[in-house]
Parts: structure tokens; C-alpha cells; sequence
């Protein structure tokens, strides 16, 4: 059944305390995970109480959680895919992957066999902010998308992606799907059988801004931020484009970058903001793709 556009009015604030989160991820408890800006991952507790976990020294991004409760971040200001513990404790998990060097890691998205696949956005680093940019207004086919196994060990999934940006992989396990933020369109890897991968593939109508994350529902519509314009949009399965949530002067969405699925039922929608201090919900009413840590 095709989503209806929301109201504003239903939009509300799960919690404040937080600084410009960029990746959002909620394990099977009901915390509420977010990277500030600051480098510190937040936890939003079911209470509403937010504490420190982590600091990466660096820029947190997309983050997913394994089956143990440990967070892995793409952190583009260290140029690698962290794990985080529990307890907090930051290790290096990975930094390149084949010929790829993950100057900017930016999400990762679990496989249901426990592999990762993360984007890299760009072969230009954070430290060069100003190419970056020139990259988005002169698009470039310098991303990739990587799969790392449990050991850190991995392989290149694919090449040639226009600044390679959320990820996520539709309820049957078929494919892997990146958006394009320079190209404002979402591109679909295809999983084979025997390990290897297809060729992007265009999915969808163009989303009309630039897109950032995205998040399966168990119907196989894709939610998906666009941080621009303040507005998310949903690309049924048929690839056909429309809106979920519109906020041109950001009064309840300001920068919405990743969103996942998570509340008591699965079925409310967590979105994390790179130009504001909390992280924002709304009751969707529909379920989110259960991740690898839920199954």
C-alpha cells in the first residue's frame, strides 16, 4: 500500500542533547544511537536519557549494530570503518578494502550472513572539503561499494558509483542499494548466488534532491532522506518517487541525513539531522526490514 504524505504535526522530537547526528541506529533494546559532529556517540536510553558511549576522534557517519551489540561506523574523519563496543571501547576494523582506500566511508548495511558492505563516497578525503564539494556540482564516478567479512577481511562489490552515499539491502536479500547524492538517484548492486555482484543499475525515478540514507520497509518501500531540501520521500517498489515528509523552512526536520526503523512495534521512524541537535521521530505505522542484529 503507497504511503501518505505526513503533516509537520507529526513529526516529533525523541531527544535532544545531541550534535548534528549524521548516522542513526537503534538495537534490539530500544536505544537510540547517534554520531555528533563532535565525534562522541550518543545513546538515547527507552527513558529518554542520553549519555556519552564513545568518542572516535573523528566524524561519525552511518553506523549499523552486529548480532553482539557492537556499532560499526564508517568515520570518514578517520578514513575507516570503526567497531564500537558496548562498553565504548573504539577499534579499527577496517581502512581499505582491495585497491580501495576508504578515504570517505560513508554507511554501512549488514548482509544476513553477518558480511558488511560499506560505501565510499569519493577517492578525496575530508581533509579536502572544497573538492569535495566541486565534486557534488561536477559529479564523478569515484565511489565504490565494498563487502568486508567478520574478519576485516573482504573484496570490491562494485565501482564507477557518483559519490557512493546510503546503503541499505531489500527484505529478499537480492540486491544492495546506494544512492547517488551527486546524480540524486539510487543505484541497485545486485547480490548473485555464488558471491559475485552485478553492475549498477539505476532503481527508481530521480528523488529530486540530493539523497543521503535510506531504510527498507518490510514491503520493500525505500524511505529516504534528502538533507538539502529538509524532506523525505518514498520509492515504492515499482520505482515510483513521493513524499513522505515536507519541511522547506526546517522547523522539525533540519538536514534529515540517515533514518532507521525502530520502536516498540518497529514500525516508528528515527531520523538523525546534521544541522540540529536531536533526533527526531515519527510513527509510521508500517515495519521496518528487520536488520541483521534482529534476526
Amino acid at each position: 500500500m503507497a504511503y501518505q504524505q505526513l503533516s509537520l504535526d507529526q513529526v516529533t522530537t525523541a531527544a535532544t542533547g545531541f550534535n548534528g547526528p549524521e548516522g542513526v541506529s537503534v538495537d534490539r533494546d530500544g536505544n537510540v544511537y547517534g554520531g555528533g559532529a563532535d565525534g562522541i556517540i550518543r545513546k538515547l536510553a527507552p527513558d529518554g536519557t542520553v549519555t556519552e558511549l564513545a568518542n572516535t576522534g573523528g566524524r561519525p557517519a552511518g553506523m549499523a549494530l552486529d548480532r553482539d551489540g557492537n556499532l560499526f561506523v564508517c568515520d570518514p574523519g578517520k578514513a575507516a570503518v570503526l567497531k564500537v563496543s558496548p562498553d565504548g571501547q573504539v577499534s579499527l576494523f577496517a581502512d581499505q578494502v582491495g585497491s580501495i582506500k576508504l578515504t570517505l566511508p560513508n554507511f554501512p548495511v549488514f548482509d544476513a550472513e553477518g558480511n558488511l558492505y560499506v560505501s565510499n563516497s569519493s577517492d578525496i578525503g575530508m581533509g579536502d572539503f572544497d573538492k569535495l564539494m566541486a565534486e557534488l556540482q561536477n559529479p564523478s564516478p569515484k565511489g565504490s561499494l565494498v563487502r568486508l567479512r567478520p574478519d576485516g577481511s573482504g573484496e570490491v562489490a562494485a565501482t564507477g558509483i557518483y559519490f557512493a552515499n546510503g546503503t541499505a539491502i531489500d527484505p529478499n536479500e537480492e540486491a544492495v542499494y546506494v544512492l547517488q547524492s551527486s546524480h540524486h538517484n539510487c543505484v541497485r548492486v545486485a547480490m548473485h548466488k555464488d558471491g559475485s555482484h552485478g553492475q549498477p543499475e539505476v532503481y527508481g525515478d530521480n528523488l529530486g534532491g540530493l539523497p543521503d540514507g535510506m531504510a527498507f520497509d518490510t514491503e520493500g518501500y525505500m524511505v529516504t532522506t534528502l538533507p538539502m531540501i529538509n524532506r523525505l520521500v518514498v520509492v515504492a517498489p515499482d520505482g515510483r518517487v513521493s513524499t513522505l515528509i515536507d519541511d522547506p523552512d526546517g522547523t522539525k526536520t533540519k538536514g534529515p541525513t540517515n533514518c532507521a526503523f525502530g520502536g516498540p512495534d518497529f514500525d516508528d521512524l528515527y531520523i538523525a539531522h546534521l544541522e540540529a541537535d536531536h533526533v527526531a521521530k515519527v510513527h509510521l505505522g508500517r515495519k521496518g526490514h528487520p536488520l541483521y542484529d534482529r534476526r
